[in-house]
């Protein structure tokens, strides 16, 4: 597993138990340029925009740094879908420690809701993480842009090793990715 998965896994406390092997065919998807902000396995209601088709899916989502991938399996193929982050018109979350969350994204083509942990906090960082990476995406790039996700990567280092807290390490990767 990859170490910036690893860390996301981490700072947004997410349990892979049972569902690895779809989180390793979601990092198969991914650039080596890409840095994994969030990933999860979870479940997800896919909206197709035109024709206002839905399907509820098992698999699992990433937010890079570039897009945000859900990837799933439908009989035996693995199918993905990929967003880039400057497409991503909105995204809203809801729930609380009753029904579990959900975080909303709404791009021109599909709306994917998918479920997150059950604590308000959770689903706030969660949010707050995909805005920052949205935001980055959106704004002018900057000559400094690789030396922020150089940054992150360190950050993330530091915190897998154990020198920043959850907390300490959320807030700087988000104010990084503001910079973006």
């Amino acid at each position: 597993m990859r170490e910036d998965t690893e860390a996301a896994l981490k700072t947004f406390e997410v349990n892979t138990f049972g569902r690895a092997g779809i989180l390793s065919k979601l990092e198969e998807k991914l650039a080596a340029d890409e840095a994994v902000i969030y990933i999860a396995p979870t479940n997800a209601t896919v909206t197709t925009t035109a024709s206002r088709k839905t399907e509820k899916l098992p698999g699992a989502i990433a937010l890079t740094s570039k897009r945000v991938l859900f990837t799933y399996k439908v009989l035996l193929d693995h199918k993905t879908i990929s967003v880039d982050l400057a497409q991503v018109h909105s995204v809203t979350s809801s729930g609380n420690s009753l029904t579990g969350g959900h975080i909303q994204i709404l791009t021109v083509v599909n709306t994917i809701d998918f479920l997150v942990k059950y604590k308000k906090e959770s689903i706030a960082a969660i949010q707050e993480a995909f805005e920052a990476a949205i935001a980055g995406a959106k704004a002018p790039q900057g000559a400094g842009s690789p030396d922020v996700l150089a940054q992150i990567q360190k950050l993330a280092e530091l915190h897998t090793a154990g020198v920043l807290t959850e907390t300490e390490f959320s807030e700087k990767k988000a104010e990084l990715l503001g910079r973006l």
